[in-house]
């Protein structure tokens, strides 16, 4: 009886103290991100998205934490990277991935806003790199890999031969450069059955996971963190109240071990 007590000390305490360092690390982490998000020299239009990105908890969502290497599928102007390079700290690395489609997007607007983020070290634990999706060099190194407002875009894109083709072709790709059990995170603009999602730059929750699952992955949870009730998802996401404040959803999924 008297070692079961003892035990039942020893594990109590156990709990007690990891749980206090998980505390200590998430706090840690929310004053890199708060400290980030007032930081000279980010984008202009980066203050704008802040209220609706919810960047702490959406992080914590992916499971993203200090000192992991994180990859960031079709950063545009680097919004994402930028809130990555904080969560991680000194000691983890930020792998920002455009393929050659962002020299030409918007004369290459968002390719520029993204190398003015990084102009004199500011962000050292990032490194930027233009190239296609096939062509990344990794291989089960990378801990999560994010794909953030974009798979709609391929997934709609007919046209440029791109549709269930080209979903599945980046998320292999995200698939070999995680590690086993390694976390892929993707959040979009929810579509509705019945609506011009192509129009309206939207996609369907239940086709996200489908690509996801026929990719190799395990869909672990969805968050509504992003979500906003008052868009019914029947107009375009540049509609009049909801840039930057559409219905948006996070899903997380796993490579499996």
């Amino acid at each position: 009886m008297k070692n079961l007590i003892i035990n039942t000390i020893v594990l109590a305490l156990t709990l007690t103290t990891t749980q206090s360092f998980a505390t200590d690390a998430n706090t840690a982490m929310a004053e890199r991100i708060n400290q980030q998000l007032k930081a000279p020299g980010r984008d202009q239009y980066d203050a704008i998205k802040d209220p609706g990105r919810k960047p702490f908890e959406v992080v914590q969502f992916f499971g993203v934490k200090e000192g992991m290497t994180v990859l960031d599928m079709f950063t545009g102007a680097g919004y994402n990277t930028e809130i990555f390079s904080a969560a991680v700290g000194e000691k983890g690395i930020v792998y920002a991935q455009n393929y050659h489609f962002v020299l030409q997007l918007i004369n290459g607007a968002r390719h520029k806003s993204m190398l003015a983020r990084l102009v004199n070290g500011r962000l050292p634990n990032v490194r930027y790199m233009v190239v296609d999706a096939e062509d990344m060099p990794f291989e089960g190194n990378v801990d999560v890999a994010y794909w953030g407002f974009n798979m709609h875009d391929v997934y709609n894109s007919v046209e440029a031969h791109e549709g269930e083709g080209g979903v599945q072709k980046y998320l292999r790709s995200m698939y070999r450069a995680l590690k086993p059990g390694g976390i892929v995170g993707i959040s979009d603009h929810v579509g509705e059955a019945g609506y011009d999602n192509v129009e309206f730059h939207r996609i369907e929750i239940r086709i996200i996971k489908d690509m996801l699952e026929k990719a190799g992955f395990v869909v672990e949870a969805t968050s509504d963190l992003l979500g906003n009730s008052n868009d019914d998802h029947s107009q375009s996401i540049y509609g009049e109240g909801l840039r930057y404040n559409t219905d948006r959803i996070l899903v997380r999924a796993r490579k499996p071990k």
